[in-house]
């Protein structure tokens, strides 16, 4: 008797996929006979950068932030997205979309919050569900570890007020005099009412974050990059690190965001952490990926250009010697595409990474912002032709139902402008078909 079958699905996409026995009797019936669940799995961490199609997504639990937009009229936390429908919907609907990667943002000072709390395992028990989907469905997860906009929410992100930052916890401010509750400071205002742009929270956080400054969290005081790998970055990579769906780490979300006057110790500072943090990971992993993306100022000297600057901030070992499966990331949006400066930073980071063998993803893209143009399809085909034609791997932004620009679950409305008789979600789909077929 039979007891196993030996397939070769070559042309299989990874996932879980359904075999159907049949049998025909001696007058031409055809009978069901057995039916079995195939999984075809991958090590995403194998496959080359140029071969991630994906998209970004903020799941309600790992993007939790401690302070509301309206605090101290709300109490903490913030948890979004109240009607977010479950992982594995959401995973599903990305995979019909032709995706196969999937960026999962997350914050330190969420994970700080459920700690505080006792709540830890609600935040790893998400990751696990998210690495079970991803392996059951045969998608990719980068997870991007230490994402962060406008640095933390104990601050603005504009003169509005209506908006808070992301991403670190407040005892990371604490020690740069940055936390001022409840009439917080602004992220690129000078804390001093002065014209003095060094006094603005992104140039005081940035500027001493690469020198590694030392933070109290729980009654321990050390350095704030040991902090983010035991505290934080450690439990992320330890929960995650063995599943098949991990394609690897991202070390930070757009570091230098909105600064000004940054130099060459800037760059070199950044590049210290990089590899601090990658070293950790090597220490775990042999094999899964590691993103270092760019500094996202445009205001620096001393490098002698973004591309030379970007050079020397890529991860290394403690002898010096570049680290293995590294990939530098690019946050860009445009209007349409992307817009000529952006296509000359291309031009000239790219050659610098590729003759260090580094491959290139860009991990957000999209039009400018709501207010600007609405993305159309000719506008998401120049933007897939050109990463296509420069070997990007990249990953859309976002799935996400917090903005009007971004594709959402069923839960919420795909269209900002009502007069549109397509998603986003159709757009992507069809122009990904078009573009890689």
């Amino acid at each position: 008797m039979t007891t196993s079958i030996n397939i070769s699905p070559t042309t299989m996409t990874a996932g879980t996929h359904l075999l159907v026995y049949y049998a025909v009797d001696r007058v031409g019936n055809i009978h069901n006979i057995k039916q079995l669940q195939v999984v075809k799995q991958i090590d995403f961490a194998t496959l080359p950068v140029t071969s991630y199609y994906g998209i970004n997504n903020n799941d309600r639990i790992l993007t939790t932030k401690k302070y509301p937009n309206n605090y101290p009229n709300s109490n903490p936390p913030s948890v979004p997205f109240p009607n977010q429908l479950p992982v594995a919907t959401r995973f599903q609907d990305i995979k019909d979309m032709n995706l196969n990667v999937i960026r999962i943002n997350m914050y330190w000072e969420g994970y700080r919050w459920y700690k505080s709390q006792g709540q830890a395992r609600i935040f790893l028990d998400r990751l696990k569900e998210i690495a079970d989907t991803a392996d059951s469905l045969g998608l990719g997860i980068l997870y991007n570890v230490m994402h962060q906009w406008n640095i933390s929410s104990v601050l603005y992100a504009s003169s509005t007020k209506t908006n808070r930052g992301a991403g670190f916890p407040e005892e990371a401010l604490q020690p740069l005099g940055l936390v001022r509750l409840p009439d917080s400071y602004i992220s690129n205002q000078p804390i001093d009412g002065s014209s003095d742009v060094e006094k603005a929270p992104v140039n005081i956080f940035w500027k001493n974050f690469v020198n590694n400054y030392n933070i109290t969290i729980g009654g321990v005081t050390k350095p704030i990059w040991q902090h983010i790998w035991d505290d934080y970055f450690k439990d992320v990579v330890m929960t995650t690190k063995d599943r098949l769906s991990t394609i690897g780490y991202e070390l930070m979300n757009e570091p230098f965001g909105g600064t000004s006057n940054v130099t060459a110790t800037h760059f070199d500072g950044m590049g210290r952490y990089y590899s601090y943090i990658s070293q950790k990971i090597r220490e775990l992993t042999s094999t899964k990926k590691i993103f270092f993306a760019e500094l996202l100022t445009f205001n620096f000297s001393g490098v002698g250009g973004k591309g030379k600057g970007s050079a020397r901030t890529i991860p290394k070992d403690a002898n010096g010697n570049i680290i293995n499966g590294i990939v530098f990331t690019m946050n860009r949006y445009g209007q349409e595409g992307f817009t000529s400066n952006t296509i000359a930073t291309f031009d000239e980071i790219q050659p610098v990474m590729y003759s260090y063998n580094i491959p290139i993803a860009i991990t957000e893209w999209n039009n400018q912002s709501q207010s600007n143009i609405e993305i159309t399809l000719t506008g998401m085909k120049n933007y897939l032709q050109e990463m296509k034609s420069r070997g990007y791997g990249w990953f859309f932004f976002n799935y996400d139902p917090n903005f009007p620009w971004t594709i959402k679950d069923s839960n919420y409305n795909d269209k900002w402008n009502s007069s549109r008789t397509i998603t986003f979600r159709q757009m992507l789909y069809d122009v990904k078909k078009q573009v890689y077929s």
